[in-house]
């Protein structure tokens, strides 16, 4: 029944998209898959070096996947296809009151990266180093061969976008051509972090239902190869979420590599 009702009701565009519901489904604390991703993103940070500029595109109104980034990079920018999304990051940043409370999750990521017991000023300081590392906002839309605008050639050396570019559409044709616009923006030997909903042809935010392009970690398999990454520095893993079957999703794909050096 829930399908059927599907064609009806899935949302093409943002125009429902409303940042609280989003935060309030999904972020009232640190959700299975969510834990699965931070211990992955957490795993593969630690092969920087040097401590390059980061991008993270698709942010949403979210901080929670820069909170482990910002020990290893010199600056973070943000980008998103909504404004209001980059809206409630810098409420974060700025800290204002209304702003969403990431302790929880700060408090994940710190007792999974050595510190067993972390206490207040622990989160704090990690809350305020990444506060710290912020420095640009950017509009952000995938449909673009130059996604943040023709007036940027910036390539970085760290590109994270996680359940960005398959949570934007049901065609898994425009999904490819999303990540290719969105892998256009890394430095040839940069590493790429991504993660998506696994088989999944839509997700529910409050009641709207949005579109999901139904990929797996074949499809990723395929992205990386026809696009010039080092096919010895990937990592594709899949977990399993079954407690999230009425979202729209049972499992993620979480997936990591560096683009070959062309120097």
């Amino acid at each position: 029944m829930l399908n059927a009702m599907l064609g009806e009701c899935l949302h093409d565009s943002f125009v429902e998209w409303d940042p609280a519901h989003y935060l309030a489904d999904y972020y009232a604390c640190v959700e299975e898959d969510e834990q699965y991703t931070l211990q992955f993103l957490l795993r593969e940070f630690k092969k920087l070096k040097n401590r390059p500029v980061a991008l993270e595109f698709g942010i949403g109104p979210t901080v929670h996947h820069i909170l482990p980034l910002s020990p290893y990079v010199s600056e973070i920018h943000v980008a998103d296809y909504l404004p209001a999304n980059l809206a409630e990051v810098r409420k974060w940043q700025t800290g204002q009151a209304d702003a969403h409370n990431w302790q929880a999750f700060t408090e994940y990521i710190l007792a999974h990266s050595g510190t067993s017991t972390p206490r207040q000023p622990d989160i704090a300081n990690r809350e305020a180093l990444t506060r710290s590392r912020i420095t640009r906002y950017l509009i952000g839309d995938a449909s673009h061969d130059q996604p943040l605008g023709r007036d940027s050639r910036r390539r970085y050396e760290c590109l994270l976008s996680c359940y960005c570019a398959d949570s934007a559409t049901s065609d898994k044709t425009i999904w490819y051509q999303y990540m290719a616009n969105i892998l256009s923006l890394l430095k040839p030997g940069g590493l790429f972090v991504t993660a998506a909903l696994r088989n999944s042809q839509w997700y529910r935010v409050g009641q709207n239902y949005f579109p999901s392009a139904d990929v797996n970690e074949h499809d990723f398999e395929r992205l990386f190869a026809s696009h010039s990454f080092d096919m010895d520095s990937l990592t594709i893993q899949v977990e399993n979420v079954p407690s999230h079957a009425t979202l729209g999703y049972e499992s993620i794909v979480l997936a990591s590599g560096f683009l070959a050096d062309r120097a």
